[in-house]
């Protein structure tokens, strides 16, 4: 027992089920579908311009950390996040279409820029209410811009998602 103790990480792994991984996986920060690029109305996502990765269609207000990880940049709309994650993946959250545009209104951030975060942490509360009074599609689009530097698998495309807790990627390293 001492050793797979041992193994495992500890005797208080075995007691709390914190969210933790490996940095070998990148999962959902939303609940709801996660749906291919190609479903993205911006020919930047949907073209993989931005890099590899996949969408969300949810209807939830908050946006979650998919990774352990650092926030390295935050648009002044407030409508996208870049991360790096523990395991030097370069991570682009961009929610909805043509966001940019809404100058901020409707997005209320709920981390900084340099901050440390976890899987599942907070990032971002929406403005539901705003958003379909100004006819905003909010498909989120999740993409490593740095792909070619890794071996990466894009998993859970077509399927109903949980946040923080589905794999979406997964880093074969």
């Amino acid at each position: 027992m001492n050793e797979f103790v041992r193994e495992k990480g500890g005797m208080l792994n075995l007691f709390f089920k914190k969210q933790k991984t490996d940095g070998k996986r990148i999962l959902s920060p939303v609940t709801g579908k996660c749906v291919d690029l190609s479903n993205v109305p911006d020919p930047m996502f949907a073209n993989k311009i931005m890099g590899e990765g996949v969408a969300f269609i949810f209807e939830e207000d908050t946006i979650y950390s998919p990774c352990n990880g650092n926030i390295e940049a935050i648009a002044s709309t407030n409508h996208a996040f870049g991360f790096i994650c523990e395991n030097g993946l370069e991570l682009l959250l961009h929610v909805g279409v043509d966001t940019v545009k809404l100058g901020g209104k409707g997005f209320t951030p709920l981390v900084s820029k340099d901050q440390k975060v976890h899987i599942g942490t907070p990032l971002l509360k929406i403005d539901r209410e705003f958003m379909e009074e100004n006819g905003v599609n909010l498909i989120t689009s999740m993409v490593v811009t740095n792909h070619l530097s890794f071996n990466i698998e894009i998993v859970g495309i077509d399927t109903f998602v949980e946040k923080a807790k589905s794999e979406i990627i997964r880093v074969n390293i």
